[in-house]
């Protein structure tokens, strides 16, 4: 894979404040701003230009639940002013992303056809609650325009991440695009009847479908696991086995660490460095191994 370079830049000198991200040898201009600095932001050449944004806060009446709003302007800076005053102000929202090019050439239909995709990302992860009244639709694209903003959707993909927020990328992996290989590191990990299988893609700790899990939790489970486990089960990530007593993952799911893995396994805390093993050698073991 080959490498990319981004620059941040922190206009204010603030990490909080007002950033740009940019890729070397893209269009792509990103701006992020905390709402206080909507202001500052208005009066920047980028906030005239046709684009699409995002607005991030948390649920007034659920602050644990993160609220999203996605949109587009052939001038942002007259769809932000609206979302904070007047009719369509929104309350919630703290943080805005806009998305614009270096140049100035990106239609209307552009713009909507990468509001619309940005849109489905967010509602496919299911991170984020969205506060869009209606689903955008999607235009009509030429097959190069719609080649070109697919490669400008795969930018916004990853400045998000590389910003760390990741509500366009799903943990649930419902199709993959390629079947485990000999040459795939498959690590294991057994308690009471479970047996679960997981394996390391692109650094990101992912479950095995047909994987399962223990029913109940530990006594000693803290909230965060017994919370994480039961909104995989509401989601449907894990199922009821209907005469095993156990939970199945129906699909491929990827967890932020092997601990919180294998805490999703056993219903309370693991030390997944130590738990999952490739051969009889622990992850720990096996990280060891690649640094001698």
């Amino acid at each position: 894979m080959s490498g990319s370079l981004i620059r941040l830049f922190l206009v204010d000198g603030n990490p909080k404040g007002l950033r740009t991200v940019e890729i070397s040898n893209m269009t792509i201009y990103t701006t992020i701003f905390p709402r206080t600095k909507l202001k500052e932001f208005l009066e920047r050449n980028e906030s005239k230009k046709p684009g699409c944004y995002i607005l991030l806060g948390n649920n007034i009446e659920n602050p644990d639940k993160l609220m999203v709003y996605v949109g587009e302007g052939e001038s942002v800076d007259l769809r932000l002013k609206s979302h904070s005053r007047g009719g369509k102000q929104k309350d919630f929202w703290d943080e805005a992303i806009v998305f614009t090019s270096k140049d100035d050439y990106i239609t209307k239909t552009q713009i909507q056809y990468l509001e619309s995709e940005i849109h489905k990302l967010i509602t496919q992860a299911d991170k984020a609650e969205l506060e869009n009244n209606q689903i955008p639709s999607t235009p009509n694209l030429s097959e190069v325009d719609t080649a070109e903003m697919k490669h400008f959707l795969s930018a916004i993909r990853l400045i998000m991440s590389s910003v760390g927020i990741d509500i366009l990328e799903p943990k649930r992996i419902e199709s993959m695009a390629k079947k485990e290989s000999e040459e795939d590191v498959i690590y294991e990990f057994g308690v009471y009847n479970a047996q679960a299988q997981m394996k390391i893609e692109d650094d990101k700790y992912i479950v095995l479908k047909g994987s399962t899990a223990v029913i109940e939790d530990r006594p000693s489970a803290l909230p965060a696991i017994k919370k994480m486990r039961s909104s995989l089960v509401e989601s449907g990530v894990l199922k009821e086995m209907s005469h095993e007593g156990l939970y199945e993952f129906t699909d491929d799911y990827i967890f932020n660490s092997p601990s919180y893995a294998a805490a999703a396994i056993a219903g309370g805390t693991e030390n997944g460095r130590r738990q999952w093993k490739h051969n009889g050698k622990s992850l720990n073991e096996m990280e060891l191994r690649e640094l001698e």
